[in-house]
């Protein structure tokens, strides 16, 4: 339930609005969904600008608020937080932001994606001001995606990062501000960025993006496979891992001797994955043509292994003796 305060900061809200406008809210199995579930639906009974339009369940990730394609709210707003949210939904729904022009004309439009992560917690009293200053990003540039994280609320995301303190920004999991966040070097890091230096979920959004080829030619033209994504050509989401897959059959193609450092990280990990991805393996082995993978597609016919598996060793075995 809302305070009066926060009541009379939605009905606000609604007066401002210029048109309707929908958020996303992502359905989870975790313990906290009902929260942002009711969050979401006492929002849009005060607000009735605000459609909730509810996506597909995820049981692997944590619930969440999606405000356009790439402002991502793993928190529940409230007291402080509740503020920056709403000014959000009115740049949002007005299509307009509060980026002042020369910091707008920073960000490069050939650039990298960015992706962002924000922990924040509800007692903090600087957070709100750092939420306030980047939010605008995602919504001026469809290359950056924002997740702003309640580090008190799933602290399951915030133990593996070692956030001590908040607020704290990532950017691709490689770079890392602690309390105050400087907006223009921000904006500068994100310019600059060696295409190695990408994260996983950077490269993921690549793909996610319909740019597999461009992922490829990022690679080609540094002369290496870039670490974080491997754990793409093994993904447990078939999109994402397609898409990886793509690039690896660009790779191979027009630089085999670079594909082939992709194989021993596959086999080692084969063993361990479910059968729609050893199938998956199977077929980039036969897509790469490093003779060192024939004795492995071999073993695989020889052993005790699905059928489904084995036909795809017996197709990739037959692209070597093509």
């Amino acid at each position: 339930m809302f305070t009066a305060l926060e009541k009379k900061q939605i009905l606000k809200l609604n007066e401002r609005l210029s048109r309707n406008i929908t958020l996303s809210l992502v359905k989870s199995e975790h313990q906290h969904y009902n929260a942002f579930k009711e969050f979401c639906y006492n929002l849009s009974r005060l607000a009735p600008g605000i459609k909730i339009a509810q996506e597909g369940e995820s049981p692997e990730q944590p619930p969440q608020i999606v405000i356009g394609n790439g402002l991502h709210y793993q928190t529940v707003p409230a007291g402080h937080e509740l503020q920056p949210f709403l000014e959000a939904l009115i740049a949002f729904g007005s299509d307009a932001s509060d980026l002042a022009a020369p910091v707008q004309t920073r960000l490069k439009k050939e650039k990298l994606p960015a992706t962002l992560t924000l922990f924040i917690a509800p007692q903090c009293t600087f957070c709100p001001a750092v939420v306030r200053q980047l939010i605008p990003l995602p919504m001026v540039d469809d290359k950056i995606q924002l997740t702003i994280i309640d580090g008190t609320l799933f602290p399951e995301i915030a133990e593996p990062h070692k956030i001590q303190a908040v607020p704290t920004l990532l950017l691709d999991e490689q770079f890392r501000w602690t309390g105050s966040v400087p907006l223009e070097e921000i904006i500068n890091t994100i310019n600059s960025r060696d295409p190695a230096s990408l994260g996983a979920a950077s490269l993921e959004n690549i793909l996610k993006a319909g740019q597999a080829s461009h992922l490829a030619a990022m690679m080609l033209d540094g002369k290496k496979i870039f670490a974080p994504f491997y754990d793409l050509l093994i993904h447990d989401k078939w999109p994402v891992r397609l898409g990886a897959m793509v690039v690896m059959e660009e790779i191979a193609d027009q630089n085999p001797t670079m594909a082939s450092e992709a194989i021993d990280f596959l086999w080692d990990r084969f063993h361990q994955l479910p059968d729609q991805i050893k199938g998956d393996i199977l077929y980039m082995f036969g897509e790469i043509k490093d003779r060192r993978a024939v004795s492995w597609l071999e073993e695989v016919l020889g052993g005790d292994y699905n059928e489904e598996v084995k036909e795809a060793a017996e197709e990739a075995l037959e692209k070597f003796n093509g």
